[in-house]
C-alpha cells in the first residue's frame, strides 16, 4: 500500500504547503474587481433658476438667472404679440459670472402690455438645458 505523499507530485506538495500556510498565519485576501463610474455622474447637474424677471414697455426690462458658474446662457423673449424682443442686449451667448448669476437688462418695445415669455438656454461641460420663465411687460 503506498501512501499518500508517495503518489502527489512536487508541485502539488508544494500547492498544498503553500495554502496550508497561508491558512495558518491567515493571510488569504480576496480580491474584487469593482467597475468604474461613468464619468457623466461626475458632471454637475445643470440647473437655470430665474431671480428677477420684469418689465416696464418703453422704460426697462431685466432677466436675472442663478446657474453653474461660467456656464454660457442665451435668451429669447417673447412678448403677447408673438413676436419676440429683438433688442441687441439679449443677443449671443452670454457667461454667467463666479457665482452663476447673469442679469439681462433692455428696453421693451412691444405693442401689447401683458404677459411674455423668456427662454433661456444654458450650456456647461457640453450639457444643455432649456428653462423658461412668464413674467408681464406693463
Amino acid at each position: 500500500m503506498k501512501s499518500l505523499y508517495s503518489l502527489l507530485r512536487p508541485s502539488h506538495i508544494f500547492l498544498m504547503l503553500s495554502l496550508t500556510t497561508l491558512l495558518m498565519v491567515g493571510t488569504i485576501s480576496t480580491f474584487v474587481s469593482t467597475p468604474v463610474q461613468a464619468a457623466a455622474s461626475a458632471s454637475p447637474r445643470l440647473s437655470v433658476q430665474f431671480t428677477c424677471a420684469q418689465a416696464v414697455d418703453l422704460r426697462s426690462g431685466r432677466i436675472c438667472v442663478h446657474t453653474q458658474p461660467h456656464a454660457a446662457l442665451a435668451i429669447k423673449i417673447r412678448y403677447c404679440t408673438n413676436y419676440y424682443a429683438v433688442s441687441r442686449s439679449l443677443k449671443g451667448t452670454q457667461i454667467a459670472d463666479i457665482r452663476g448669476n447673469y442679469t439681462w437688462t433692455w428696453v421693451p418695445n412691444t405693442k401689447c402690455r401683458g404677459a411674455a415669455i423668456a427662454y433661456v438656454t444654458e450650456t456647461y461641460s457640453r450639457r444643455t438645458l432649456n428653462a423658461w420663465t412668464r413674467f408681464v411687460v406693463r
